[in-house]
């Protein structure tokens, strides 16, 4: 490729000057100045604290056991199949030591080298350096990219957008040189980037396209070029056949599904076209139900292809470009081709570079000195880009941030709701948190006397429109995050001395979903003062769905000893001791065990653990402890015969 090969030769030295050139040339610097501005956008979030579920991943619990190989073998978090993702996560945690400096360290570099990608990738398609360099630009300061790179949990998006960048990148390269190395690169750079998130995987048709812009333009090249992706499609296959989730089915009709896509076009092309806060922290549909933003989604259709249209005919890397973004937005457009489920606004980083690409090529094109003023107009959006970013990042930097402004712009984001409510009434704040909850209870259900007809059988699960708003959220409705919002509720009024409602409130959440062990066992702690025998069974449920679950074994042991069912309080302890060993609670319990069961040298032990733990016990817990082992040992000596 001329662009590219000009630029890498730009340092070697030129037959007619016998000094040879710089190597920093303006491209190399472009190039230095797309990393150097994207990594210094993120720069807030590297002190940033652990937010969502990172705390699952940095510490490996959601990842599973023997986490470098089960990450190829099961999903992580229990729901997601992205081997290479995992991967990730496990071998950082090996060095990391669950500081989430080096997670976020990893993200940044990561998004950096994708933007330097970009800028390559649209040098060889437009020929334009300057346009290379600002198409690295506009995805380095990108806002759609912030819920990636400022987030642990958004490892998934930026792994597979550098790989998806790489692909793009040598896939052209191929076609330009002819050479089988960039080939097998770019297969390489595929698969990977399908590990990483299965949405990459569905940008295979621009494969064959690509002879047809790029290449040849003949038939039987189709098939050379395509014989190589067949082994990384099989490769991606099988495993996915061997450890993903089974596929989830969207349970709308086509003309719902019709009206969810365009509405989910509007929200994503106005976050792209003209970004903002909202569009940052919004995780629901709930403010696109007017019919004006059906409407608006289908004239960005039109327009959408009105543009591949014309591009074809003139500018074909141009529309081919285009169809790899529509082919990576098609997997979360809520019109899936295949079984999948139904995704409320989230992030689109694989589409956001190629609309970066597309940005910086129109800017390339336009800075002419006959359309200087209309090139210098491109600046304006790209500030604008840059503050909303740097904005969206530090909201990343902590939870309370986080789902504070979430549920500002989306008052109906369930999980955010949850979350914040928690978030305030930890500080006191629970009256707001009452009533935040309430608000949300209330839309719901529908109704302000919720609960009595909940209770009632009025409404319920079984009712459409309580379904519908819950499926605003996710495809399936979200029964267990509805359950855990009434349970967070109940947890409040308790505060509020409000106990038998507290109590109602928490029957009815576990009625909405049975299985959800965090409801069981908060019911359980909150009955155990009332009915300590009723909230040992509900205990004993919690641990058999949840039996990983050290806060339920824990709690479970405890009263296990108290019932002087010493052996089956050590099996439950005895998994788990290190890793709530922090806590000299369950070291004490054991040590109870222990001496119920005689065995003094490992009620010593155990009475040691929890003096080294680093809440320590008090000073008479181990006393009477101790007094207790003398005994056994005392008893044991008298009980030997003297000869």
């Amino acid at each position: 490729m001329p662009g590219l090969r000009l630029a890498v030769s730009a340092g070697k030295p030129h037959e007619n000057n016998t000094q040879p050139a710089p190597f920093f040339t303006p491209w190399r610097l472009g190039l230095l100045l797309v990393f150097a501005v994207s990594v210094a956008i993120y720069l807030p979030c590297m002190m940033g604290a652990a937010t969502w579920d990172d705390d699952m991943l940095i510490s490996g619990v959601g990842l599973g056991p023997n986490r470098l190989v089960t990450s190829f073998t099961r999903p992580f978090l229990g729901i997601y199949y992205r081997p290479l993702t995992s991967f990730s996560f496990a071998v950082e945690s090996l060095y990391a030591k669950d500081t989430p400096f080096f997670f976020h360290q990893t993200s940044i570099l990561l998004h950096a080298f994708t933007a330097v990608a970009a800028s390559c990738l649209v040098l060889l398609v437009s020929k334009k350096r300057l346009a290379g360099v600002f198409a690295g630009l506009f995805f380095g300061l990108q806002p759609m990219q912030v819920g990636a790179t400022a987030w642990i949990g958004g490892r998934t998006d930026v792994l597979s957008t550098f790989f998806l960048a790489l692909f793009l990148l040598a896939l052209v390269q191929f076609h330009l040189q002819a050479k089988p190395a960039w080939l097998n690169a770019s297969v390489a750079a595929y698969l990977l980037a399908a590990l990483a998130k299965e949405q990459a995987a569905f940008v295979l048709p621009a494969v064959p396209l690509s002879v047809f812009v790029f290449g040849t333009g003949r038939w039987k090249d189709v098939r050379k070029v395509c014989v190589p992706f067949a082994f990384a499609v099989i490769v991606y296959a099988a495993l996915w056949l061997h450890g993903g989730p089974p596929l989830i089915s969207a349970r709308q009709g086509i003309s719902e599904t019709i009206v969810l896509a365009l509405r989910t076009l509007s929200f994503y092309g106005l976050s792209i076209i003209s970004p903002n806060r909202a569009s940052l922290l919004t995780f629901t549909l709930e403010r696109f139900t007017a019919a004006g933003w059906t409407v608006l989604g289908a004239v960005f259709s039109v327009g959408i292809v009105w543009f591949v249209w014309a591009m074809w005919r003139s500018h074909r890397p141009i529309a081919w470009l285009t169809i790899c973004g529509l082919l990576v937005y098609l997997p979360v457009s809520n019109f899936p081709p295949v079984p999948t489920y139904v995704v409320g606004p989230y992030r689109i980083a694989e589409p956001g570079l190629i609309a970066a690409c597309l940005f910086g090529i129109g800017f390339g094109y336009l800075a002419k000195p006959e359309t200087s003023v209309v090139a210098g107009l491109l600046i304006v959006p790209l500030n604008a880009a840059a503050w909303t970013t740097w904005w969206g990042v530090h909201q990343w930097n902590s939870n309370e941030n986080l789902f504070a402004q979430a549920v500002q712009f989306d008052p109906h984001f369930i999980i955010g709701v949850t979350k914040h409510a928690q978030i305030i009434d930890n500080v006191g704040r629970t009256d707001e948190a009452i009533l935040l909850r309430g608000r949300t209870l209330r839309w719901i259900f529908g109704t302000d006397h919720w609960m009595e007809d909940l209770e009632a059988g009025r409404t319920g699960p079984h009712d459409p429109g309580v379904l519908e708003r819950l499926r605003t959220n996710e495809g399936n409705p979200y029964l267990g995050e509805l359950s855990w919002l009434m349970c967070n509720q109940a947890s409040s009024l308790m505060k509020k001395h409000q106990e038998a409602k507290a109590i109602k409130l928490d029957r009815l959440a576990i009625g909405i979903e049975p299985k959800d062990h965090r409801v069981l066992f908060a019911y359980a702690q909150m009955l155990l003062p009332h009915d300590r025998s009723e909230a040992i069974r509900y205990m004993e449920r919690a641990n058999m769905l949840a039996p990983k679950s050290p806060v339920y074994a824990m709690a479970l042991a405890h009263e296990r000893v108290h019932d002087g069912r010493y052996s089956e309080a050590i099996a439950l302890l005895t998994p788990i001791i290190r890793i709530v060993g922090w806590n000299a609670g369950p070291w004490l319990d054991l040590a109870d065990a222990k001496i119920g069961l005689s065995d003094a040298e490992g009620a010593a032990s155990a009475l040691a653990g929890a003096q080294s733990a680093m809440m320590r016990p008090q000073p008479i817990e181990v006393k009477s402890r101790r007094a207790k082992i003398d005994a056994i040992r005392h008893r044991s000596e008298r009980s030997i015969p003297t000869l």
